[in-house]
């Protein structure tokens, strides 16, 4: 048989057609002909969304870098964020080289949730989208009591202020807090702060000898041991040097606002001529005071009314700071000393908790709230004021308010322990009685004025009736025998204890004497003596 050599034209164009349409299925397969018709809108699309999430990603990488945290959490935000952006770089170029169909579609998917995920952070960064987290007790140590009562308000939660002397916490700022930090506000109605009102004057001290002392070691020693009425005058000795304390009229123990005199020496009347003059607005009376005294300037004080500055702080002063004064020529000055507004008290029992708070902060008023039920007051408002609308008082005075927590309504209870516990949290008025009841266990309650979640009005006095238990007659067991009396004390609801007693005229095991008289009345259950003979040796 002859060997075929060659394939005829109609069988070569069949081949070159075959090759063709298998070419064509592994381009459709491997999408390189995602230039035409759909594939190239999905290819647009998927670049498109991967340019995106590169440059959100490059954006919220500045953005982080912009916004002003603490040095550790910004630089820990940036290490992420510029990871994201390198990442993205990265998977940018990766979707470039991505042929198949299924591969673009995975790509497509990651860089739109790639630019969801940055858009959203961006979003977040610039306040446009508001999350709102869970608010919680922050730390009120060393806060002004303004800002706590502000913080207060805002949250909707009623601080309660206790005020205590102390010697490290300015006046007016908080020492402690009743509730932890970081307690969700979620549950939360009431916060009890301890606010100090400064040291305490009545508290005493032991006064050193100071003769020998600089006036600037008598000023520290005063201010460390808030000494509040100290009187330093000065003159011209020849023997002192100036500034040296030579005579005070104390050595022993005062209170704080006792009054301590010293006289401190200027020196030689020819020591000093010139004085410049310093800035003395801020400085309370005693420092003012004492600068001028020492330096040789008479002075005059005027009061003004202030908001700005606490009372007795000079406020005004005639001679500005760096004016040069010739003490020997009588120099003399005037200092304005501050002086609190009157304050009018307002109608407190319009007002509520937060408001009655507010105006008392902003006045430096102090207020000690007491919360009590009320059958007709309303919760949180006022039922009465020790002060009331127009009258006048001062900075630092107290204020006396007694706030409504409701209508106070009977509870059910388990035991009277329970009963009296909430009864007396809650300033209660109650009485109890015991009586014999044979059908009540002893302890239970028999009976109550007010029934359970009834209301218990201003005036009312609670009454309960509680069960002492059943009685029973003590019977005669004269004559019985250990067995017989057993009968005869479950028969009576009694208990029997037993002791033994040697008796030769009764017989052994047989009641000698009883510890109740029989015939007598006493609580079931209660506890009887019984002596049995032990018979003779």
């Amino acid at each position: 048989m002859e060997e075929k050599k060659g394939f005829t034209e109609s069988e070569k164009q069949e081949k070159l057609k075959e090759i063709e349409e298998k070419k064509e299925k592994i381009l459709r397969e491997n999408s390189l002909d995602e230039f035409e018709g759909k594939n190239k809108i999905w290819k647009i699309v998927t670049y498109f969304f991967l340019a995106l999430a590169f440059v959100l990603m490059v954006s919220y990488s500045v953005q982080t870098f912009l916004q002003k945290e603490s040095l550790v959490t910004q630089l820990t935000n940036m290490i992420g964020t510029f990871i994201l952006a390198i990442f993205s770089f990265f998977f940018l170029f990766t979707g470039f080289f991505t042929n198949s169909k299924k591969g673009r579609i995975f790509v497509l998917i990651a860089s739109f949730l790639l630019s969801c995920y940055g858009g959203f952070h961006l979003l977040v960064g610039a306040d446009i989208i508001h999350l709102k987290e869970e608010v919680v007790v922050i730390d009120f140590t060393g806060k002004d009591i303004k800002e706590v009562v502000d913080w207060a308000q805002e949250n909707g939660i009623f601080i309660r202020q206790v005020y205590q002397n102390s010697d490290y916490i300015e006046a007016y700022k908080v020492i402690s807090q009743n509730v932890r930090v970081g307690t969700p506000i979620k549950k939360l109605q009431k916060i009890t702060v301890t606010v100090s009102e400064g040291p305490n004057l009545e508290k005493e001290t032991t006064i050193p000898n100071m003769i020998g002392w600089n006036i600037d070691e008598v000023i520290q020693y005063v201010d460390e041991n808030h000494l509040t009425n100290v009187q330093i005058e000065f003159d011209f000795h020849e023997e002192v040097k100036r500034d040296i304390v030579y005579s005070q009229n104390i050595e022993s123990t005062i209170k704080r606002n006792e009054p301590l005199s010293l006289k401190v020496s200027w020196g030689k009347e020819d020591e000093f001529q010139y004085v410049t003059m310093v800035h003395l607005i801020g400085m309370d009376e005693f420092h003012a005071t004492t600068w001028l005294k020492r330096n040789r300037i008479s002075y005059e004080i005027e009061y003004g009314y202030s908001d700005s500055y606490d009372e007795g702080i000079v406020i005004q002063q005639e001679d500005k700071k760096g004016k040069v004064l010739d003490v020997t020529k009588d120099a003399k000055t005037t200092i304005t000393l501050a002086r609190n507004h009157q304050i009018s008290v307002p109608k407190l029992n319009e007002m509520d908790i937060h408001a009655i708070n507010r105006w008392a902060v902003d006045n430096k008023i102090k207020v000690v709230f007491k919360e009590t039920y009320d059958e007709k007051i309303a919760k949180d408002k006022v039922i009465e004021s020790s002060r009331l609308k127009g009258d006048t008082v001062e900075v630092g005075e107290t204020i006396y308010i007694t706030i409504s927590k409701g209508q106070l309504r009977m509870i059910k209870f388990t035991t009277i322990e329970n009963f009296v516990t909430w009864a007396d949290e809650n300033g209660l008025t109650y009485d109890i009685d015991y009586q014999f009841n044979a059908n009540v266990k002893a302890g239970q309650l028999i009976s109550s004025s007010h029934s359970e979640n009834q209301l218990i009005k201003n005036a009312d006095t609670v009454t309960l009736v509680i069960s002492q238990g059943g009685t029973t007659t003590v019977p005669d067991f004269s004559g019985m025998t250990k067995t017989q009396i057993e009968d005869s004390c479950k028969k009576a609801n009694l208990i029997c204890e037993y002791r033994y007693e040697q008796n030769n005229e009764v017989e052994k095991n047989t009641m000698i004497k009883q510890s109740m008289r029989a015939g007598s009345e006493v609580l079931e259950n209660a506890t009887v003596t019984i002596t049995l003979s032990s018979g003779s040796n």
